[in-house]
């Protein structure tokens, strides 16, 4: 009758009490997250201050929904969300997650919208995504799995990208769905490889990253030619067809393509985020091993772990029980690992699609549940090695579970112990003699808390402050970062455009001596500069 029934379910008894613990240390991890995610959110200049990225997106996916004259101009706000930097699968799906406070008429609710913003869009698929990696390499069975788990929650890359809406979850998840279904395929080239190219073209047409496959896919097919799966016409002919197939998922992830004018919105601002990525913003990126591999270490583990990581991941290409699996995850690795390392400067979320997948493969080291049931004096080397890799492995949990936690207080505490906001109260003592009636023109750097305050109009920018830009838009005050002046002073900083960066460096070099040229030093602190048009100063500070 047991056998009966294990054969309707599909599963044993061990992988339903493994599913059940999985559950539970899923949504306690989901439900950990909540505290933090809400705290700090007051209003979309608070957001801006800790994060501009999730600040700048928001109006265009609160603009998808909003009320509209007839039900086509509501499918035109929908499919055209005009910020092309991140595909529409972002912007749509953030946007439905949305709905229900539509509904209920709260979408001024700003600490709700990030809540769900951020616990939806980037928690969600995160969890999913290591569930599939989970399932990958122990398909739910025993304590490898809920040690598997374990270890790739509390990477410290992966916790910092569930604190932020942002497009990383989506397309992580989508390439991970990638790996599942190449992986289900097992060289048959049937539907679970066209579903993976479908995967492809989605997780491209979100943030690019599908596009990172090509190694992946061409090991897999030559995988598939070399053991006599499949003929060379018909690696061909699926090769074309993974493509095709990715291509019409790609446009289908992206609808509003099919028109002209966002074709070439869409690839330009594709063109102009490329060479961000590979030159930096205004000041010249220090790139390379050097100045990744530090930052690495912080992010995911140190360097003898990732050593672990990498090696775990070569051994299951070359000899693990799912090579297949470990070939197509190394394949898929190696060229986001190389972009980050050599190509760009680095940033944790470039890394943590390959990453991920890799460090998935530390399953492959953990014993098996038998070997660390006998007695000491009978292991062999092998599984003595395997021992204390687990023990390394082990004790780097702890620490990234320690170190998790810390994060978690630490965000949840951002709003009370903020400079920006700190400094923010003071601007205001300072700034106390401007009627608050009067139409003021204050430039504010974009990590500056300004919340709105009578008719004065704050202007923050991406851009780069030089005298001209000032003199242009005619500010009556001032708010400068002291980080920034520090950023573009720094000894040793070169911008990539020369004669341009020298023009914003001289005036930081005048805001760092307080004689900025028309303009009052009105107060500063170790976090900032209020400066004061000159005209303005007389006639209400004099």
């Amino acid at each position: 009758m047991r056998s009966d029934k294990k054969i309707r379910t599909g599963m044993d008894s061990m992988q339903r009490k493994t599913l059940l613990i999985l559950l539970i240390l899923s949504i306690l991890y989901f439900l950990a997250f909540i505290p933090a995610n809400f705290a700090a959110s007051e209003n979309i200049e608070m957001v801006r201050v800790f994060e501009p990225d999730e600040a700048v997106p928001l109006p265009y996916v609160l603009n998808m929904i909003q009320p509209a004259d007839t039900f086509k101009d509501a499918i035109k706000n929908f499919i055209f969300y005009k910020y092309y930097f991140y595909g529409y699968p972002f912007f749509a799906f953030s946007a439905l997650v949305l709905l229900p406070l539509k509904a209920v008429g709260h979408l001024g609710n700003m600490p709700v919208i990030m809540l769900l913003l951020r616990q939806m869009v980037s928690v969600l698929p995160m969890i999913l995504s290591i569930w599939i990696l989970v399932y990958l390499q122990t398909r739910l069975r025993g304590y490898r799995a809920v040690v598997l788990m374990l270890f790739l929650f509390s990477i410290s890359a992966a916790i910092q990208n569930n604190f932020w809406w942002h497009p990383d979850g989506l397309a992580i998840l989508f390439a991970m769905l990638t790996l599942f279904f190449l992986e289900r395929d097992q060289l048959a080239f049937g539907k679970d490889f066209y579903l993976a190219a479908a995967m492809c073209g989605i997780s491209a047409g979100i943030k690019g990253v599908g596009f990172y496959f090509f190694l992946a896919v061409f090991v897999y097919l030559m995988t598939g030619l070399f053991s006599k799966k499949i003929t060379a016409g018909r690696m061909i002919a699926a090769a074309l067809g993974f493509l095709g197939c990715m291509a019409g998922a790609y446009l289908t992830a992206n609808p509003g393509l099919v028109f002209a004018s966002v074709r070439k919105d869409y690839f330009g601002v594709m063109a102009e985020q490329s060479q961000l990525l590979t030159l930096g913003y205004t000041v010249i990126r220090e790139k390379g091993p050097a100045a990744a591999l530090p930052q690495m270490m912080n992010d995911f583990a140190s360097l003898p772990t990732l050593v672990i990581v990498l090696g775990a991941g070569v051994w299951g290409a070359a000899r693990g029980p799912r090579r297949l699996l470990g070939k197509i995850i190394l394949a898929w690795a190696i060229p986001l690992t190389v972009m980050v390392l050599f190509l760009i400067h680095y940033k944790f979320q470039y890394w943590l699609p390959a990453a991920l997948p890799l460090f998935s493969s530390l399953a492959l080291i953990l014993p098996a549940g038998e070997e660390l049931k006998k007695p000491g004096k009978n292991l062999t080397l092998i599984q003595a090695g395997r021992l204390l890799l687990m023990g390394t492995l082990l004790f780097a949990l702890g620490a990234n579970l320690q170190g998790g936690c810390k994060m978690l207080t630490q965000r949840l505490r951002r709003g009370e112990d903020s400079p920006a906001i700190n400094f923010q109260v003071k601007t205001m003592q300072a700034l106390q003699p401007l009627p608050g009636e009067n139409d003021f023109n204050i430039l504010a750097d974009i990590r500056l808390y300004t919340p709105p305050h009578g008719n004065w109009y704050f202007e923050g920018t991406f851009g780069d402050i030089n005298y001209e830009f000032i003199q242009q838009r005619g500010f009556d005050v001032l708010l400068i970062a002291r980080q920034r002046e520090l950023d573009y002073l720094n000894q040793g900083v070169e911008g990539i455009d020369p004669q341009s960066f020298s023009e914003i460096k001289a005036f930081y070099r005048d805001v760092r001596k307080g004689e900025v040229d028309g303009y009052r030093l009105q107060y500063q602190d170790e976090f900032g500069f209020v400066f004061i048009l000159d005209r303005q100063y007389e006639r209400y500070f004099q």
